[in-house]
This record gives C-alpha cells, sequence and structure tokens, in this order.
C-alpha cells in the first residue's frame, strides 16, 4: 500500500505505473518546466526532477511508497527488520542487554558520478549514451584491507570499523538511541 501520493502526483501518473510511464510523464513535464525553454518555472522543475529522482530508483520509490516523504528524511535505509529492535532495546549501556552492531549485508561503496554534457533534444527522445568507468579492485598485497599486510586494517576513528555510530537525544525526561549509518566512511 502506497502511504504518500504526493510525487505520483506532482508526475501526473498513478503509484502503480510503470518506470516507463514514469520516465515519460517526467520527460513531458522537464520538457515543460525547463528553465531555458520557459524561465521563471525553475521551483516546477527542480519539485518534478526530485519527484522523478525518487520515483525512478527502485530502493527510493519503495522506501516511499512504505514511509512516504519521511521515509526519506529519516534515513531508514541500512536496516533490516531485526535491527529496528537492537536500535530501540538493545545496546542502552547493558538495559536491553544488546550490543552494537554494523548494517546487515554486504558493505555497499561509493556511488560513481561522472558528469556527461546532454543536448535537450537528445535528453528527450532518450538516447542512450555509453560510458567507460575503471573501478578499483581488491589489492593482492594486502587483500583489500588497506593494511600493510592482509588482515591489517585502517579503521574510521569516528565509528572504530563499526560502520554506525550512536546518536543519543533528551527528549524532556526521556533519552532516544539510534544508530546511523557512520557519515564519514559512510558505513565501509
Amino acid at each position: 500500500m502506497v502511504r504518500d501520493t504526493k510525487l505520483y502526483d506532482l508526475l501526473g501518473v498513478a503509484p502503480g505505473s510503470s518506470d516507463r510511464d514514469i520516465k515519460k510523464a517526467y520527460r513531458k513535464l522537464a520538457l515543460k518546466y525547463h528553465p531555458d525553454r520557459n524561465p521563471g518555472h525553475e521551483d516546477e522543475f527542480k519539485k518534478v526532477s526530485a519527484a522523478y529522482e525518487v520515483l525512478s530508483d527502485e530502493e527510493k520509490r519503495k522506501m516511499y511508497d512504505e514511509y512516504g516523504e519521511d521515509g526519506l528524511k529519516g534515513g531508514m535505509g541500512g536496516m533490516d527488520g531485526g535491527s529496528i529492535f537492537d536500535v530501540l532495546f538493545g545496546g542502552m549501556g547493558g538495559m536491553g542487554g544488546g550490543r552494537r552492531r554494523g548494517p546487515t549485508g554486504p558493505r555497499k561503496g561509493r556511488d560513481a558520478v561522472r558528469e556527461m554534457a546532454v543536448g535537450l533534444e537528445d535528453f528527450y527522445n532518450g538516447r542512450t549514451r555509453r560510458l567507460a568507468i575503471s573501478r578499483s579492485r581488491k589489492c593482492s598485497g594486502c587483500d583489500g584491507s588497506g593494511g600493510t599486510k592482509p588482515g591489517a586494517a585502517h579503521s574510521c576513528d569516528t565509528c572504530h570499523g563499526q560502520g554506525v555510530r550512536v546518536v543519543v537525544q533528551r527528549m524532556g525526561m526521556m533519552v532516544q538511541q539510534m544508530q546511523m549509518k557512520c557519515d564519514v566512511c559512510s558505513g565501509t
């Protein structure tokens, strides 16, 4: 069930629409509100682009459908159903009997970002281009640990290699404790 339809309404599509329909609606609105073609509508263009960014990404769309805009802002990513209980009840100085641990699953690397000049006509017509990106491979000398020898890993100074940091907030008489992905090492 979709919790919030604001972004779907902005693009003029139904929540169950296919990726193709969403892309088609976005292109139409992007041309309509593009600042080069229609000055004075920069805000509409930004809103439409932001909506497309969420709805075109499978993970972001799933998060938006389940939690609405709060899910995108709240940083619920990287947690499974069991870890939410660890966040709420575990690792509170021994009160919950839990332990601090990092996010489950394989660690995600940084996104590869490259700029590419694209004309408005090519963009509208959906022209496909190829882009060669070089990427790093695991070093045979340290086996990908980053140390001088295999197993000698360098850990983040902020999270000490846990991949998460604990944030404690006081809210009146209550204390809220949350685990969040480390923003220094991005949980890697």
